[in-house]
């Protein structure tokens, strides 16, 4: 009893100082001087070693991800569900998913072009527009030409992005469907039309790749398959039905990694639309997450907008971002986890951001747009003792790269 007493007294000690390092980091920062919010605790006996208004709501970005990344992992299969059909006796339907790997520059997925390629019927592309909202609700109007801003469809082809490079004068376009749409302008960036896919390049020698969303609907990428395949696919909007069935190709795991790795916001929003197809839902993006709010009341505090984080309608607290990591701790296998999470010094968008003790580490989801910067993740510390935390800032006038630092003040003091 008195050693059981003893080592219950050291762990309060313990606690207290490792409490009292974090407080005194907290305020060594800037942390305190914007809306911020923290939770850390330990992970095996779930004891909060420091707390600032945890319960209260700010901007996740792109730690929105998170609850994107939970979602997914309950409802999809190991293979993604990557295209849906039905054929007659002359004519091949076909729905979209929302799979974001056909001709991805990395995914490179094929499913479905070797499944029209094969058939020798009409093939008939039967998605409807109305049932997906190209850019999320919240969204920054004027990032529509910016690479993170790609939009959400049901069939994204290429990412949903057309690739443009110049060498030696020359124009180089990918998709080559695009070519006639691109001319050389005047302003010195890349510019592509509002309303429309034209594409004007700056009026340089040389230029390196530069992704630039293109507008979707279903005849574009009707138009786009055409192309690619050399026949005709056409256009016919058409409700799925019972008879129609669902074809899976490559693995779910393959779009987590760029997600969380590289924030790949388009694959974050096309999860959502893998989830729907995987539940035979419909979209666009609010009824799905509206369906996913009826079944999972960890969702319901949440103010969930979009499948990214980049709308700014977007609102959850530090210790909902906690109770997320700690259900996917619990139904994640850990070597698993630990991959697909960024991890600190080595991969992702955490790469540069190394603990002051050597044999400490985290593996977490950052979280950035102007003036914001949060993480959250597990960080293991140099005595093999792991935390569970969620670090928020938001209203920050200052530079993200100031605000990492303020949070590393933080992490580094659970040495």
């Amino acid at each position: 009893m008195k050693l059981l007493a003893y080592l219950t007294v050291i762990g309060i000690m313990a606690t207290s100082c490792t409490s009292t390092r974090i407080t005194k980091a907290f305020k060594a920062g800037h942390l305190d001087e914007q809306a911020s919010g923290v939770l850390i605790q330990e992970l095996e006996t779930g004891k909060v070693v420091f707390q600032h208004q945890a319960d209260q709501y700010f901007m996740p970005a792109s730690n929105a991800k998170l609850v994107t990344f939970l979602e997914a992992t309950r409802i999809l299969p190991d293979s993604i569900p990557t295209y849906r059909y039905l054929e007659t006796k002359d004519t091949l339907y076909f729905w979209g998913t929302g799979d974001p790997s056909l001709l991805h520059p990395d995914l490179k997925g094929d499913a479905l072009l070797k499944k029209l390629g094969a058939s020798h019927k009409v093939l008939v592309l039967a998605d409807s527009d109305t049932n997906v909202r190209p850019l999320g609700s919240g969204w920054a109007w004027d990032d529509y030409a910016d690479d993170y801003s790609a939009e959400i469809s049901s069939i994204p082809m290429y990412n949903n992005q057309v690739r443009i490079s110049i060498n030696s004068g020359n124009i180089q376009v990918s998709p080559t469907y695009f070519v006639s749409q691109v001319t050389k302008g005047e302003s010195p960036f890349v510019q592509r039309g509002l309303h429309a896919n034209t594409f004007e390049v700056p009026p340089v020698q040389n230029m390196p790749t530069v992704a630039v969303p293109y507008i979707t609907s279903a005849k574009q990428t009707a138009d786009l398959l055409s192309f690619h395949l050399n026949k005709p696919v056409l256009a016919l909007p058409k409700s799925f039905d019972a008879r129609s069935a669902l074809a899976y190709a490559g693995k779910t795991d393959s779009l987590y990694l760029p997600m969380l790795h590289f924030s790949d916001n388009q694959i974050a929003e096309q999860l959502l639309y893998l989830i729907a197809a995987q539940k035979n839902w419909v979209g666009p993006t609010n009824k799905i997450i509206e369906n996913l709010r009826k079944e999972d009341s960890l969702l319901l505090p949440l103010k969930w907008v979009d499948g990214s984080g980049l709308s700014r309608y977007n609102l959850m607290r530090p210790k909902d971002l906690v109770g997320v990591l700690l259900k996917l701790k619990a139904e994640v296998d850990e070597a698993r986890l630990f991959k697909l999470l960024p991890e600190s010094g080595r991969t992702g968008t955490v790469r540069k951001m190394v603990p002051a003790t050597n044999s400490a580490r985290f593996y977490a989801k950052s979280g950035s747009f102007g003036n914001t910067y949060n993480l959250a993740g597990f960080y293991l510390n140099a005595q093999g003792k792991m935390f569970v935390f969620s670090i928020m800032g938001n209203l920050g006038n200052r530079t993200i790269t100031a605000m990492k630092q303020d949070v590393m003040l933080v992490l580094n003091a659970l040495r």
